[in-house]
């Protein structure tokens, strides 16, 4: 479905929840849970977290559909939720468990996520955020400046510096295998 096709629907089922109808909170759940579950899964690291913070999402979705401006990004309004959500999380976490503690990968489920996840473990929780929303999500500069409440000239050079930062260290790890 073309992005604009699936802007539209769920620009509409927002406007529709904060009407009150929750019918539509389906079209939502159909077209933004894998980009929610992913970019909530970038931040806490943890499949489990990710699933909370989805189901969070969603319920977020609902409480705040009356403040959503109609015709505005529906895509970032969405994510930049799923974002605060996420980061709730780990907070909550952080309290009881050190994250450099918590293992990334289970060994039992599929691993695609994973890898790619586990390529951006020398990034910090900003970076990786930023690469998550800029190729995995296929976000523009200007979408993740009002996710992340920073400017699109940041949001632009934060992706390039972890990115050259990325390449600098799988190009040193290539080197010190040889």
């Amino acid at each position: 479905m073309p992005d604009e096709t699936k802007s539209k629907l769920c620009d509409d089922a927002i406007v529709a929840i904060a009407s009150g109808d929750r019918q539509p909170l389906e079209v939502l759940y159909d077209h933004m849970a894998r980009d929610i579950y992913v970019t909530s899964l970038a931040i806490t690291r943890n499949h489990a977290d990710a699933e909370d913070a989805l189901q969070d999402t969603m319920l977020q979705i609902v409480k705040y559909a009356s403040s959503y401006r109609k015709g505005s990004s529906p895509r970032a309004w969405i994510l930049t939720i799923a974002r605060h959500r996420a980061l709730d999380i780990v907070r909550r976490r952080k309290a009881i468990i050190p994250l450099n503690e918590i293992s990334l990968v289970d060994e039992s489920s599929e691993a695609n996520d994973e890898q790619v996840l586990s390529l951006l473990d020398d990034l910090n929780s900003s970076e990786r955020q930023l690469i998550i929303f800029r190729l995995y999500e296929e976000l523009t500069y200007s979408e993740i400046a009002k996710i992340m409440k920073i400017s699109t000239f940041a949001a632009q050079k934060r992706y390039q510096r972890a990115l050259q930062k990325l390449k600098k260290k799988h190009t040193g790890k290539e080197n010190s295998n040889e």
